[in-house]
């Protein structure tokens, strides 16, 4: 009998203990509200900001009001830091340059434009065959050139790449609707594009985009590639000799993280840490119009403003979480993922000491698929690494939250790829559990339109708490989360 009550009056306990925790995390949880998120994402998300460019004045500025903020709630430094910041070295890259096959001089943006290539390049009488002659190119370093067949540049050069030999250093694309194609891709291949500094240059593959008019005077000498003969070629002579030079200038500009650590109360478990991240940079200044970003990604930044208060509260009462909370805005994420680049080889905070990373991308709008429900949020990754983090999460959706997760795109064979395309990746790469927080892509993603009154603020309010309960519980549970095997 004495062990009967013994086990019952241990259960109780537990029970009790397991709703403390709740209403506990209930009560801080109210420190994340929608009229401050509003609050300071018109701050940040106004012309002002000037659309928070990586390196430039706007950045800087989203910065010191990200340290302010943080050092306003009593927030400390990382360990080892003596500041919010976090610098790092990124070189600017100026697109255009120079472009001659088989002697004829070709101009960037009129007759060709190029991607896959951030940094200075020069390529030196590199031969160009036809794809037509793959069999017969050897293994010399060269280029293929292909007819352009769709729009759909992204899934036609990912096809194309997989059944490249590894000595084809990159593709020329001939296209007889290059203006449109040049319209498509303007923003991209026409803006600064960055890398890290202090990052081992990596081995590019550029893709030449050329005019198919501005190569009339080729045709008679491509080898029937360019006049519709070329699929019964089986030839090795090459098609073009290519001489270009991609990127006319670079430039060195200093970036930053901003890192606010709230310690756990544990002595043990305090020297792990649940980090949660979004990036606080945009793409800027375009021809005079400011690309304010309020959803991309203000809504995730200044969702993390509102974390740091609930988190210092509880902490300040006593009440704080048992292992440490890292808050920690990124920049350079539209620059290739940057700053958490920088982040991930340069911990702060040991990577084995990392529980998870939970990154909040775009929460405020609805995508077309949900057009007319507010209630959801698309989570990616969370089983990839972990079923521990999975089931956290889920746990604290249902005892908090309630929001339709949406798993449509919580696979790697996703074909827009977004589990690689936000900061979160920077550290599943080192095996790192993460979840991506997204509500999808709407009409002003990467518009001068994605504004601050356009943002669903009860939205970007209850997604943050689910984060914030998804970190509680993650920082709190007796045993860390285990990574699959």
């Amino acid at each position: 009998m004495k062990n009967v009550l013994s086990i019952l009056f241990s259960g109780a306990l537990l029970v009790c203990h397991s709703q403390d925790q709740i209403d506990v995390a209930k009560k801080y949880s109210t420190y994340i509200n929608e009229a401050d998120l509003k609050k300071n994402l018109s701050i940040i998300a106004a012309d002002d900001y000037l659309g928070r460019e990586t390196g430039k004045q706007g950045q800087k500025m989203t910065a010191a009001f990200l340290t302010a903020y943080f050092q306003k709630l009593g927030c400390a430094y990382a360990p080892g830091m003596t500041g919010y910041e976090q610098h790092f070295d990124v070189i600017e890259t100026t697109p255009g340059g120079t472009l001659n096959l088989s002697g004829l001089n070709l101009n960037f943006k009129t007759d060709f434009i190029y991607y896959g290539c951030k940094s200075k390049t020069k390529l030196e009488n590199l031969p160009v065959y036809s794809k037509d002659q793959l069999s017969t190119i050897g293994d010399q370093p060269c280029y293929l050139a292909y007819e352009l067949t769709s729009m759909e540049v992204r899934k036609e050069v990912t096809a194309l790449k997989k059944e490249l030999p590894k000595n084809v250093k990159g593709i020329v694309l001939v296209s007889s609707k290059y203006d449109a194609l040049y319209e498509y891709l303007e923003h991209y291949v026409t803006t600064k594009t960055m890398y890290l500094a202090d990052q081992k240059k990596k081995e590019e593959f550029p893709i030449l985009f050329v005019k198919e008019s501005s190569l009339e005077t080729l045709k008679k000498k491509s080898n029937g590639f360019l006049t519709g003969k070329g699929v019964a070629l089986k030839v090795s002579k090459p098609v073009f000799t290519l001489n270009a030079e991609l990127n006319i200038q670079e430039d060195k500009l200093t970036s930053s993280n901003v890192l606010a650590y709230i310690e756990g109360s544990d002595p043990v478990l305090s020297k792990e840490v649940v980090i949660i991240t979004a990036h606080y940079d945009h793409i800027g200044v375009d021809n005079g119009l400011v690309f304010n970003g309020a959803d991309d990604d203000g809504t995730g930044t200044v969702a993390l403003l509102e974390l740091a208060e609930a988190f210092m509260e509880a902490k300040k009462n006593g009440q704080g979480p048992k292992r440490s909370i890292l808050i920690m805005p990124v920049s350079g994420e539209e620059k290739g993922l940057l700053g958490s680049d920088y982040y991930s080889s340069h911990p702060i905070i040991p990577l084995e000491n990392t529980v998870a990373d939970l990154n909040i991308d775009m929460i405020g709008r609805n995508d077309i698929a949900h057009e007319k429900d507010t209630n959801y949020i698309y989570i990616i990754g969370s089983n990839m690494l972990s079923d521990g983090l999975h089931e956290a999460n889920e746990k604290a959706n249902e005892q908090y939250t309630r929001l339709k997760l949406d798993y449509k795109f919580n696979s790697l064979s996703d074909p827009n790829q977004f589990y690689y395309r936000s900061d979160h990746y920077n550290f599943a790469k080192f095996n790192i559990p993460v979840i991506f927080y997204f509500s999808g892509v709407h009409e002003d993603y990467h518009q001068a339109t994605d504004d601050v009154e356009k943002i669903i603020f009860p939205k970007v309010e209850k997604v943050a708490k689910l984060v914030f309960f998804t970190a509680w519980e993650l920082a709190n549970a007796a045993k860390r989360i285990t990574v699959n095997h």
